[in-house]
């Protein structure tokens, strides 16, 4: 049977690069440092007009189903185009929590490196454009799956206008506005 050598013809080299191609994407998929330092970026949009919300402080929990809330909030902040950056790692030394001035005048990280946990919850000093929950509270907000969130992205719904977002692998898009007089005296 004659073998196939890699390097005689266009066509046959091709063939062989891409199915090493195949291969290694394979492998590093079932890699055990597939989750090594893997980021996500999460999206403040004001739900009204569909602009990003630069420069705004939002709460970051990074933790497993069982206790979502039990590693300390993380406090970060949007860029300009109203993306926040997080990295999960497993590597406890890549764990990057240094605190420094955010632009809202809060203590935080700027693109933090943290522990990966099963979910994510993300919390913020606007009110999120879903409906309501039963008790009323606007900053209830569930934890989203982490897998979810790296493989498929997330966007949350938006009750507060037209704008709408098609998130991609490793984003969560968060529709959200500022709040009303009345509902600010309510906190």
């Amino acid at each position: 049977m004659p073998v196939i050598a890699c390097n005689h013809r266009p066509v046959v080299r091709l063939f062989c690069r891409s199915l090493l191609g195949l291969f290694l994407v394979f492998l590093c998929g079932l890699s055990p440092t597939a989750l090594h330092a893997q980021a996500i970026s999460i999206k403040l949009v004001d739900g009204r007009n569909g602009r990003p919300m630069a420069d705004k402080c939002i709460n970051v929990w990074v933790g497993d189903r069982a206790a979502p809330k039990a590693r300390p909030s993380l406090e970060t902040q949007t860029d300009k185009n109203g993306v926040a950056d997080l990295r999960l790692t497993e590597q406890d030394a890549e764990i990057n929590n240094q605190k420094q001035q955010l632009a809202c005048g809060l203590q935080g990280v700027i693109r933090p490196v943290v522990k990966y946990g099963d979910t994510i919850t993300i919390g913020s000093d606007y009110m999120l454009c879903q409906a309501r929950l039963p008790d009323g509270s606007w900053q209830a907000l569930e934890g989203f799956s982490t897998t979810d969130a790296l493989q498929s992205g997330i966007a949350t719904a938006n009750t507060c206008g037209k704008a709408k977002a098609s998130p991609t692998p490793g984003e969560i898009v968060l529709f959200v506005r500022p709040l009303h007089w009345w509902e600010k005296l309510k906190e």
